[in-house]
């Protein structure tokens, strides 16, 4: 049953909701606009705060619901945390290369925060309030999102007492690093994207 849940994971993750509200709502396709990105950052550049947050929650959740029917139905099953930590990398994969839009998605990070929710709330609670902060204090999703996923890994292992939950965090995190690898220069550069 395990494999059934990743596939699942990753359909449910390549819904692209950041095409879809702005092309619903406003007869926008996003990935003309801003940074050709579909991801909730790029609609709240182009569109406005109301979509991109509508964008943000929908991307949070299309994670973290599968996730957590991937809990209860694998409860007693002897590898329950591998297949946990699989299926949340297929969510996040679906959303950065989603199926239904020839595998090119967004970033991840909304995803990934849904991930940390499912896993654990305190983690997710991390999370979210440290991103919120940064981002509002200085305007950089980038920097938000890059330093919550690094606190998220710091934290997580003393919250959870899980080591697949930090192996995981630690993938995630270094993921996302990466997927940011041209915001990161522009981040050292002085020159990244504000809001």
């Amino acid at each position: 049953m395990g494999p059934l849940f990743i596939v699942l994971l990753y359909l449910s993750g390549s819904i692209p909701f950041s095409y879809i509200i702005p092309k619903t709502l406003k007869g926008v396709d996003i990935r003309r606009y801003g940074s050709g990105n579909v991801g909730a950052t790029n609609v709240i550049r182009s569109l406005g705060s109301k979509l991109g947050i509508l964008c943000m929650v929908l991307d949070a959740l299309k994670v973290y619901l599968p996730l957590i029917l991937t809990q209860f139905a694998l409860k007693d099953a002897p590898n329950k945390d591998l297949y946990l930590c699989l299926a949340s990398v297929a969510g996040i994969l679906g959303h950065d290369f989603p199926i239904f839009l020839k595998f090119k998605g967004g970033k991840g990070v909304a995803c990934t925060m849904g991930t940390f929710f499912a896993l654990h709330w305190l983690t997710g609670v991390l999370f979210l309030l440290t991103a919120v902060s940064i981002a509002l204090s200085t305007r950089i999703m980038s920097l938000a999102s890059l330093t919550s996923l690094t606190l998220a890994v710091i934290f997580v292992f003393p919250i959870t007492q899980n080591w697949s939950y930090f192996a995981l965090y630690l993938f995630l995190c270094l993921f996302s690093f990466f997927q940011h690898r041209k915001n990161i220069v522009r981040l050292l550069q002085g020159k990244e994207n504000k809001f």
